[in-house]
């Protein structure tokens, strides 16, 4: 009975968990704390991504763009 009462009990223990913990972040990220930053980049690198690759695309198609815009600007003057 007692380890039913645990198992009941624990997604809500790791919910409160992650609570405080996003609290604790969040002040972090206010006062601008590099370990905030750190944090969300590792979350960043080791959660899946579902659209990995329409990203990879959406940034090909983006760096495509920009050359183009740069070729097309070369050799035109720009006048302010």
């Amino acid at each position: 009975m007692q380890d039913l009462f645990y198992l009941m009990l624990a997604p809500w223990l790791f919910f409160v968990v992650l609570a405080i913990a996003a609290c604790w972040l969040l002040k972090l990220a206010k006062k601008r704390k590099g370990i905030a930053f750190a944090f969300g980049v590792f979350v960043q690198m080791f959660s899946p991504d579902p659209m990995v690759e329409q990203t990879i695309k959406m940034v090909q198609v983006d760096k495509r763009v920009v050359k183009q815009k740069a070729t097309q600007t070369k050799g035109k003057k720009i006048e302010y």
